[in-house]
């Protein structure tokens, strides 16, 4: 998931010390800098009030901030950093761990949250995640998860019941109990029915609804749904083992039958968006608030996004009777082994303590915080997301459709997955599950620029012309 604009820096400053700001401040200030983004301000708020409230001396100083990831750099690179607690999203955290700026935090996965360990208590997910491979061949945990992010597939529910789209779907296909596509069969079967309906855009009847619409300047947001059916087809344990990276064959499918599964998963996807009569003109170029102003305005049935559309949509248009927001599951291909499997947004997210920090105990205070069922359900009900830990969320009281889908959907999950890696070489950001995010293959695809053989044989040779060099670079 990945949205730059999702994160959050959290400052402790410390005794005598002015902050960035220019505040002085004393021992038991904690400075809060937070970016104001999709998931909003409001749940920080209020695990501010429930911090200084359960610390009583404590004041918390809550600043936000759209520059949050630079003055986490520009701090980490002072003599004299305050800061106590970075939230932040990007990949710069492994940098910032491999070069010792952050604090070992082994000792905080043993502690008590919720009657148990915090370790225990972190999402499935990232239970390989957890620990950094330092160049001497250690392991600590530098970097604690942040969010779980969920995405694919999100869509109108008022235009499919308005429609009769779901009544169809439910009619043509017995076992279909949701009226939503549950296999990719009646995914494309859906498109087509759109397409042939040729229903007008509200207020403007030159143009018809088409099944998507879609982000073509982010196009990293197809992996929310491209790596999901590479874990139906391979699974979770597979894709673990090639995320070690220990081989350069590993990216050629033609070797590798856990890459072969990838590439059939993306022929899957282009069976749908590189059909350009399912999707609405000009997508090539949409941003992503672009893309999702047209799906909302009704030019489009479907959005592939991930999770912060919700705030996305509350924040900037009137909720109305056209438009009911829900996430679908994953529909599940045909040669899926693992249907109950999901990519996860959020491998590139880290909560970290710098080492310099003065506050370290308080610092990690806030975290059990953030992290126990309170703070998980804190930022269910006013960001609308999930945080990467295990929470009983049939809890949580909210009656809101958008919620009650994206909690049935995660819960019909048996098996997720993120692309993290231990391997050094991916630590040192020199690849990734495409090889190198210039190989993403979305837009070769759409712009018939390359094939799908021709675009996995780029991935194949750019890694074996990298390998020595990264290898030895990763040392």
């Amino acid at each position: 998931m990945k949205k730059a604009n999702l994160l959050l820096l959290i400052s402790v400053s410390m005794l005598g010390f002015l902050t960035s700001c220019g505040e002085n401040n004393n021992d038991n200030t904690l400075n809060i800098i937070c970016l104001s983004a999709s998931y909003g301000e409001e749940w920080i708020n209020s695990l501010k009030e429930k911090f200084e409230n359960a610390n009583q001396g404590v004041t918390v100083n809550l600043k936000t901030s759209y520059d949050a990831n630079q003055l986490i750099e520009s701090h980490l690179s002072s003599k004299k950093n305050t800061d106590d607690l970075y939230i932040s999203v990007g990949t710069t955290w492994k940098t910032n761990a491999a070069q010792g700026y952050f604090e070992e935090l082994d000792s905080l996965l043993e502690e008590e949250v919720d009657g148990g360990s915090l370790k225990n208590k972190v999402s499935d997910e990232y239970q390989g995640s957890l620990y950094f491979t330092r160049s001497d061949g250690t392991q600590h945990c530098y970097r604690l998860p942040w969010t779980s992010g969920i995405g694919g597939i999100y869509y109108n529910s008022a235009m499919f019941e308005k429609y009769g789209w779901s009544a169809w779907l439910k009619k043509t296909y017995s076992t279909n109990k949701t009226g939503v596509p549950e296999t990719f069969t009646e995914l494309k079967a859906l498109c087509e029915k759109i397409n042939n309906d040729r229903i007008a855009v509200p207020g403007d009847r030159t143009k018809a609804i088409k099944p998507f619409v879609y982000t073509g300047a982010n196009n990293d947001y197809f992996d929310y749904l491209t790596l999901s059916w590479w874990g139906q087809l391979a699974g979770k344990e597979a894709i673990q083992e090639f995320l070690k990276y220990d081989s350069v064959d590993n990216y050629d499918a033609s070797k590798n039958q856990t890459y072969a599964a990838l590439k059939e998963a993306t022929s899957y996807w282009n069976d749908i968006f590189g059909n350009s009569d399912n999707v609405v003109e000009g997508c090539e170029s949409k941003t992503a608030s672009n893309a999702q102003k047209e799906f909302i305005n009704g030019m489009a049935a479907m959005i592939v996004d991930g999770d912060w559309l919700y705030n996305d949509y509350i924040a900037g248009y009137e909720k109305s009777d056209s438009f009911k927001l829900k996430l679908m599951k994953t529909p599940i291909i045909e040669n899926a082994q693992y249907p109950n499997t999901s990519y996860v947004i959020g491998e590139d997210q880290y909560i970290a303590i710098p080492k310099t920090s003065s506050h370290k105990e308080l610092a990690k205070s806030f975290i059990k915080l953030m992290v126990s069922d309170e703070g998980c359900n804190t930022f269910l009900e006013q960001a609308h997301g999930f945080l990467a830990y295990k929470c009983n969320y049939s809890s949580s009281g909210l009656s809101d459709e958008y919620i009650s889908s994206a909690i049935e959907v995660r819960n019909s999950y048996t098996s997720t997955f993120t692309n993290f890696s231990n391997n050094r070489k991916y630590l040192c950001n020199y690849i990734d599950v495409w090889c190198t995010a210039a190989l993403r293959p979305y837009s070769s695809l759409l712009n018939k620029s390359r094939t799908i053989d021709q675009a996995f044989s780029d991935i194949a040779s750019t890694a074996r012309q990298g390998w020595e060099y990264w290898t030895n670079s990763s040392k």
